[in-house]
């Protein structure tokens, strides 16, 4: 009984709505190009990050150095390339943080409501009264500069987003028909929460956490390009803007490339997250 009731109140998801939507396509394109990108790193250039030429510094993009070379000497291409993997890895990892921490939160909010409710969210109130950049300035300067401090630091800032997410719909959730159903059966408010409610949540989080992707490496290429984020000699989309900036009008192209990057690989997680908000909202789908 209680699986019929829990399917009837899950819609039914149509994943070709997905492939439908054009802006959403072009998203996950986009995802899975810097995906790729970050993985085959190795395979996609023919230069190492060692590889330094002072005779060929500020090459214009060519044939040989197709997005052209620092002031090192250094193939660019290469550097924006094992970048997608500091961005990635940073963005996966400051994101799941958030949603570790952010889940649980909302999940026990949201859920038992009360006292329980008010000091958690109050606590998230807390947390969002201070600037999110700001906060994450803070908590590097105390952990110092690093790319573990960068991942840890992010996703100790947008937890109280996902928090706030799970926490809506686990109001909404918890007043359905399997809930009261497996509350009869007699199952502990944990497993009903966490093995009924929960799993109905995971729509919104998906959406929310595809998003902040994009935001996660928008906030590290901030932190690099402050000098606060990944240190030299690891290439960060950050940290190459950094350099161009230095050399502007000799070699505008050292920060044009490293700054495409960053704005289509941002683009195309918006997009995809707009496409799966698409597919997995009930209110867009049919039973």
């Amino acid at each position: 009984m209680l699986t019929s009731i829990q399917k009837s109140a899950t819609p039914k998801r149509r994943p070709s709505r997905l492939l439908r939507n054009k802006p959403s396509v072009v998203g996950a394109v986009i995802v899975l190009l810097v995906l790729l990108s970050a993985l085959l790193a190795p395979v996609l250039t023919p230069y190492s990050l060692e590889d330094r030429d002072i005779r060929a510094r500020f090459q214009p993009p060519s044939a040989e150095h197709i997005m052209g070379t620092d002031n090192f000497g250094r193939d660019t291409f290469t550097r924006v390339a094992y970048g997608a993997r500091v961005s990635v890895l940073v963005a996966l990892v400051a994101v799941g943080i958030g949603l570790v921490i952010g889940v649980l939160v909302g999940s026990f909010a949201g859920f038992f409501g009360g006292v329980v409710d008010t000091v958690l969210m109050r606590t998230v109130d807390v947390f969002m009264a201070f600037p999110a950049i700001l906060l994450a300035l803070a908590l590097i300067a105390a952990l110092g500069p690093s790319i573990t401090s960068v991942m840890v630091s992010l996703g100790l800032v947008y937890w109280t987003t996902y928090a706030r997410i799970v926490r809506s719909s686990i109001l909404s959730l918890k007043e359905e028909e399997f809930v009261d159903a497996s509350r009869a059966l007699g199952a502990s408010p944990l497993r009903t929460l966490f093995r009924q409610v929960l799993p109905n949540a995971v729509g919104p989080m998906i959406v929310v956490a595809t998003v902040g992707m994009g935001g996660a490496i928008t906030a590290e290429a901030a932190l690099s390009f402050l000098g606060l984020g990944v240190q030299p000699p690891t290439p960060s989309w950050g940290s190459i803007l950094n350099v161009g900036l230095q050399f502007m009008r000799q070699a505008p192209f050292l920060s044009m490339f490293p700054g495409l990057a960053i704005m289509v690989t941002v683009l195309g997680f918006n997009l995809l997250g707009d496409g799966l908000r698409d597919v997995l909202d009930p209110r867009g789908t049919t039973t």
